[in-house]
């Protein structure tokens, strides 16, 4: 077993899609990505497309994540959001949110929606 310790120091700040207060850290390789999102108070991931079939965990803190029709909805610890690609979206936080994000063809929902 190999104990992993990461922390936003190890990731990359990204300002795409006019982002603020956003950092990942790839985690993984896998047919796609899973990585770890930090967004810090007031930070946001720009709207944007999926690019995949994409699944955000939130780990700890809470926020706000809209879909295709713009429609935003709250979402906190031990939620998670599933977007299809093509799909925009956007995500937000007033007091900070951490997410693990898993991307790719293959993402397959195994709870029940809703």
């Amino acid at each position: 077993m190999e104990l992993i310790t990461f922390g936003a120091s190890d990731g990359y700040r990204s300002r795409e899609y006019g982002s603020t207060g956003f950092t990942v850290t790839p985690l993984a390789r896998v047919t796609g990505s899973v990585v770890c999102l930090r967004l810090e108070r007031g930070g946001t991931i720009g709207r944007h497309p999926a690019v995949g079939r994409q699944l955000l965990v939130v780990v700890s803190g809470s926020g706000t994540v809209s879909n295709g029709d713009g429609a935003v909805v709250p979402i906190s610890t031990g939620q998670a959001a599933f977007w299809t690609p093509g799909e925009e979206h956007e995500t937000r936080s007033v007091n900070g949110l951490t997410a693990i994000v898993v991307e790719g063809p293959s993402v397959e929902l195994l709870l029940p929606r809703g």
